[in-house]
């Protein structure tokens, strides 16, 4: 997509979507009722990691703006994301001092934005204030994360996660080792009886590990299976967090249809279409389903944890330590490459 083209893309679109946002997201975690100090507490910090995403989303977006178009559309710019902060506003915690720390936030955004609309982002104004800005914005990320740490959570160990994390506990088909084994001869073959395995089984854990597999397999060998192998595998990630029902592999589910909708569908360079919204609306779906299951297995560890990775996996970044393109990439080749 060009620069001009996605610019305008997003003064149409963008400002609708985060307008009812954060609504969004508060309505539907507030669906979930329970009196539990445990989901008071995930419901906070989800809302607040969420507030985190949008602005963050914003100032990559400004990025890309000042360094390639016109003050006119800076400040139209500006003046949508100001709005979208004042909305934010009505998101509330329970939590006094992390509602006190959010709404500092948001003030000091807004005005950050206002002093870079009137004097500019290279003024001594914008400079001076956006020293204030950065001190305003640590103290509340250090609250923010020491408070709602995974330690503060849960007491397992990183032994303990990978231990019940492990797959092979959860397979129970005899026919899943003829699946390894076909699958270093005839990998076609393997698909289809590993297609026909998911099919079979009635356990939805078991079954989230069968179509991650497959998915899996369509993305690292794109090259040598059908043309739309990366589309089959977008689709059988997303059948998994369809079907709104829990399972200690759906961040990983969601992780994989996001790195590979942005790799193949949606772009790897810095101006490619970014779509957080929609990464975030799915996101949404899946930390409800966790928090769901959390209202009757409160004791729950792995779903925890889970849900402290749904709600606190950074947002894709068009920006960062890689530069020849937006960040998706390091993380999609980290997540890909280990092996086959």
């Amino acid at each position: 997509m060009k620069q001009g083209q996605l610019k305008t893309l997003l003064l149409t679109v963008t400002f609708s979507f985060w307008f009812f946002s954060a609504a969004y997201s508060q309505d539907l975690l507030d669906a979930v009722k329970s009196n539990s100090k445990l989901v008071i507490e995930l419901k906070d910090a989800y809302k607040a990691f969420h507030i985190n995403n949008i602005i963050s989303d914003q100032k990559e977006m400004i990025n890309v703006f000042i360094s390639d178009g016109s003050d006119s559309e800076t400040k139209s710019l500006l003046d949508g994301y100001i709005k979208i902060c004042d909305s934010l506003k009505i998101v509330q915690f329970k939590n006094d001092t992390l509602n006190s720390y959010v709404s500092k936030y948001l003030v000091s955004t807004i005005k950050s934005y206002k002093i870079a609309q009137s004097k500019g982002f290279s003024s001594s104004e914008f400079k001076k204030d956006f020293e204030k800005y950065k001190e305003t914005k640590g103290e509340y990320m250090n609250y923010l994360y020491s408070t709602y740490s995974t330690n503060h959570f849960v007491s397992m160990t990183e032994e303990m996660y990978w231990q019940t994390n492990d797959k092979n506990t959860y397979i129970k088909s005899m026919d899943y080792t003829k699946y390894r084994s076909l699958k270093t001869t005839n990998l076609k073959e393997a698909l289809i009886l590993l297609d026909n395995l998911t099919k079979q089984t009635t356990n939805f854990q078991e079954y989230s590990i069968y179509q991650i597999e497959l998915a899996d397999q369509y993305v690292k060998h794109s090259d040598s299976l059908a043309d739309n192998s990366n589309e089959t595998a977008i689709g059988k990630y997303k059948s998994i967090l369809d079907q709104k029902k829990y399972s200690i592999y759906l961040f990983e589910a969601w992780l994989k249809w996001r790195l590979v909708n942005q790799q193949h569908i949606y772009g790897i360079s810095k101006t490619s279409d970014i779509p957080n919204n929609l990464y975030d609306k799915m996101r949404e779906v899946v930390a409800l389903t966790i928090l769901d299951y959390l209202v009757k297995n409160d004791k729950d560890e792995m779903a925890i944890n889970e849900f402290l990775l749904m709600a606190t996996h950074p947002i894709v970044m068009r920006f960062g330590d890689y530069p020849y393109g937006n960040q998706n990439t390091v993380e999609y080749h980290q997540t890909f490459d280990e092996k086959k």
